[in-house]
């Protein structure tokens, strides 16, 4: 199990969507502001849509964010640039559920969709034995979506929010919860996998 999660949190798909942008966003505000670091961090957003058009929707989402993020830098007066920013995380954390949700509808759950990518086993297994069965990539589906509309409403329910808290909520919010949703993912579908073994075993005795 754990070498599934180190395989998931260190793989470079990982790094360069939610680690790299998060150091670069604390660094960028500590050492030169706010407004810097929303620039910096938009324009590494449009740079992976070019740079990496190996990551698909990915780095189309990316970029998408880095351009809403650079249009809020270049158009939003400076004394609500703060309140623009948490508005647009939350919405983006609004519409990733949302995409979650419709992806699920459609029986093709994007964490089951993401594992079978990195551990083609996985599908294999699926397809022929059932384990982990789609019930199961529906539940831990549920477990994301239910994080970010949770993280949506925690974001639009602060009345006021200073640079720094912004600054700490970004990061909390973004690689430590990711690692967070994949940890209990893998904990989900292993125990469910082992539950259904024992199962099968129980019903051939």
């Amino acid at each position: 199990m754990f070498h599934v999660i180190y395989r998931l949190v260190a793989s470079r798909d990982s790094f360069l969507t939610i680690l790299l942008p998060s150091i670069l966003y604390f660094l960028a505000y500590q050492y030169v502001g706010l407004m810097s670091a929303v620039v910096v961090t938009s324009l590494y957003g449009l740079l992976t849509l070019l740079f990496r058009k190996e990551l698909g929707m990915i780095a189309l989402a990316f970029a998408l964010s880095g351009f809403v993020e650079l249009t809020i830098a270049a158009f939003v007066p400076r004394e609500i640039l703060v309140e623009a920013v948490v508005l647009k995380l939350a919405m983006g954390s609004l519409s990733t559920a949302s995409v979650f949700l419709v992806f699920s509808l459609f029986k093709k759950p994007i964490p089951m969709l993401v594992a079978e990518i990195t551990t083609p086993t996985l599908k294999g297994s699926r397809e022929s034995t059932g384990i982990p069965s789609l019930m199961t990539w529906q539940r831990v589906n549920g477990i994301w979506v239910f994080s970010y509309l949770c993280k949506s409403v925690f974001l639009l329910s602060v009345d006021s929010v200073s640079e720094s808290e912004l600054v700490g909520y970004t990061l909390a919010l973004g690689w430590p919860l990711h690692v967070g949703l994949i940890v209990v993912s893998v904990w989900v579908v292993n125990n469910s996998y082992k539950q259904a073994c024992h199962k099968r075993a129980a019903n051939k005795s």
